[in-house]
């Protein structure tokens, strides 16, 4: 009778998950950890007050682990919330052309990463919230204003850069909730490059022009 075959010494036993899979799961865990505990403390103590380190250590993870995960603080933000970019890309991204564009580039990133197939995606459903929640309009103005618009209007225009910066959002926000919230006509069916052109030129004096 021949002798039953043993099998190979890495055949994953029945029941058991392979390694890869035990560091999927684990790593899928940790994810979620780490967002719970990123979305209570931004709840409770805002953006500017809370630490990668605090998050990591509520979530029981190393911030390295974090930082692996998110990129930043800013890069959690939008997780918490599924923005649709990652903040610090655009940040860089705008800046890497030099401040005479910065109208244009800002209207053109927005305006892309709003919409998704000509349809506007999960980021409206934040500012729908934060036009009824107080605590998702903090998020909403922290992750809009304090993570993107801020950096690039401190490294481009120092003087009175947090007014500068509040005022730019207001319009690009502005123009979002015109053409999905209130729906006004000529802006809901206007295409995206008169859009573009009408809110470049504004947003570049805001950046980079007098304001009085």
């Amino acid at each position: 009778m021949a002798a039953p075959k043993t099998p190979p010494l890495d055949a994953d036993a029945p029941g058991v998950r392979s390694p890869d899979a035990t560091r999927a799961r684990d790593g899928e865990a940790s994810r979620a950890m780490i967002l719970t505990a990123a979305r209570a403390a931004f709840d409770d103590k805002g953006y500017a007050q809370t630490s990668l380190r605090e998050i990591a250590r509520n979530a029981g993870v190393k911030p390295s682990l974090v930082v692996h995960f998110y990129g930043s603080k800013a890069g959690l933000l939008a997780a918490t919330v599924e923005w649709p970019f990652d903040p610090d890309t655009v940040v860089r991204k705008v800046l890497a052309i030099g401040p005479d564009h910065i109208g244009e580039r800002l209207a053109d990133v927005f305006l892309e990463t709003w919409e998704q197939g000509g349809r506007p995606n999960t980021a409206l459903t934040l500012l729908h919230a934060a036009c009824e929640r107080p605590e998702a309009a903090t998020l909403m103005r922290e992750l809009f204003t304090t993570c993107v618009v801020a950096p690039i209007v401190t490294a481009i225009a120092p003087e009175r850069a947090e007014l500068r910066a509040s005022l730019v959002a207001s319009h690009l926000l502005g123009l979002h909730v015109g053409r999905y919230l209130l729906e006004f006509d000529a802006i809901e069916g206007a295409d995206a490059d008169v859009l573009k052109q009408a809110l470049a030129s504004t947003i570049q004096h805001m950046c980079t022009g007098p304001l009085w």
